[in-house]
């Protein structure tokens, strides 16, 4: 549906336009009419319009003026001149200005007809390129995300002509010769415990404040590889350099709101600036970095160039053989949970105990597990309490206890809320 307004200063010329055709076959639904530019304006800021069909001759101001001013403040409508005047000059300089076509009075209607046809298939075309513009600039990031996930994932060599043909084929904002500053975000604490799908959540708006406070305006991308690896990557061009201590102060400036307002502590592993070949390396490296972090949180932690080969080489080893050892260490994190149920257990202290960094050993868990530490611990208490109220006849204030609950109350709410009933009403109905 559309829109049309008719200037002219003639009050037949304007209502031989408005009503000596029926609009209705173009689905142009209203026809408003004006009779000199101030008039036409003001339409403008009242109804929104998308094609104008006015005269050039007018008093004060002409159509030119008008067409001038739609191209600063409405350049999406179009416009069709109609002139007394078979003066070339008015042509030129109206198509200059961006008209759609000139047409001479008196106008012929299946001359006007024919050229609002083409206008309205014109704004049907740029409408949906649009449209289908607006939709590519909306799935960029995810496309970007996904070359990075697969450069990451080994799915793609760094081959310089596999990467001209992937950047080409993505129209990705980078180049085979940029260098790139990768930088790995690690959230260490949440404040409260949150479900795996709340995690996400939070993860999600983690990633878009570091584009804001980290890249900034600079080229570079947020991306979560699918280790569930969160990962700051800058792009740095052959004839650019990048400021270090820049980029440190604004992890800082990130770390600070993090803690603030999304309610965590993380630390941020910046590496060394590497070219295509070299960066599935320093990538690892950051990766061990954070694995073997088990005495610094919430910090920027730089590896620059600085960080020895020989972390470096085990960082390599280590993603050869990481998926052979994540089996027996989640097999050693149920073990440990089972045998310390009646503790008060913390995340940092099963993380210790298979020496790996918490905030790599969460992700870990919930990659393989689908399920956060937090839930594992509770379904294995409620799980044993369950047992215990079924087939024994210990009080249900010892059951608290040995399921690692000293409030009975604050047990009696988490059973229920897990369960659907109470300690007690389970005992009955299973007795």
């Amino acid at each position: 549906m559309y829109n049309m307004l008719v200037v002219d200063d003639e009050l037949y010329a304007v209502k031989g336009i408005t009503q000596g055709i029926d609009w209705s076959e173009f689905n142009i639904t209203q026809v408003f009419e004006a009779y000199n530019v101030e008039e036409a304006k003001q339409k403008f800021a009242l109804f929104p319009i998308d094609l104008v069909i006015c005269d050039i001759e007018m008093p004060l101001n002409s159509g030119l003026d008008l067409l001038e001013w739609m191209k600063l403040n409405y350049p999406q409508t179009e416009m069709i001149f109609v002139t007394v005047h078979a003066d070339f000059s008015y042509a030129r300089t109206a198509l200059h200005l961006g008209s759609f076509d000139y047409l001479l009075k008196p106008v012929n209607y299946d001359e006007l007809k024919a050229v609002v046809s083409r206008v309205l298939q014109m704004i049907v075309d740029d409408r949906t390129n649009q449209k289908y513009s607006l939709l590519y600039e909306s799935q960029k990031p995810r496309m970007e995300e996904r070359f990075w996930q697969d450069f990451f994932g080994q799915r793609i060599s760094p081959s310089k002509y596999e990467l001209e043909q992937l950047i080409t084929k993505y129209q990705l904002s980078l180049s085979p010769d940029i260098s790139v500053l990768p930088i790995l975000i690690s959230v260490e604490l949440w404040q409260k415990e949150l479900t795996v799908r709340e995690e996400e959540v939070m993860e999600y708006a983690l990633r878009n404040a570091a584009g804001e406070l980290i890249v900034q305006s600079d080229l570079g991308s947020v991306i979560q590889d699918r280790s569930g690896h969160n990962l700051i990557l800058l792009y740095i061009k052959p004839v650019e350099s990048l400021n270090l201590e820049e980029i440190t102060l604004r992890c800082e400036k990130y770390l600070k709101a993090c803690n603030h307002y999304f309610y965590c502590h993380l630390s941020c592993y910046v590496g060394g600036v590497s070219t295509f070949p070299n960066l599935l390396r320093t990538y690892v490296s950051l990766l061990e970095m954070e694995r073997s972090n088990v005495t610094q949180s919430n910090k920027v932690l730089a590896q620059f160039n600085l960080w020895s080969q020989r972390i470096v080489s085990l960082g390599t080893d280590v993603m050869n053989t990481e998926d052979n050892e994540q089996a027996s260490v989640i097999q050693k994190i149920y073990d440990y949970i089972d045998e310390h149920l009646q503790e008060d257990m913390s995340r940092e202290q099963i993380a210790e105990h298979v020496h790996f960094n918490p905030a790599y050993l969460s992700r870990l868990f919930r990659k393989e597990t689908k399920h956060s530490l937090t839930d594992c611990i509770l379904q294995k208490r409620m799980e044993k309490a369950k047992s215990l109220l079924a087939s024994t006849n210990v009080k249900i204030s010892d059951i608290s206890s040995l399921v690692g609950y000293c409030n009975i109350p604050y047990f009696t709410k988490m059973f229920k809320r897990f369960v659907g009933t109470t300690p007690q009403d389970y005992r009955k109905s299973h007795s």
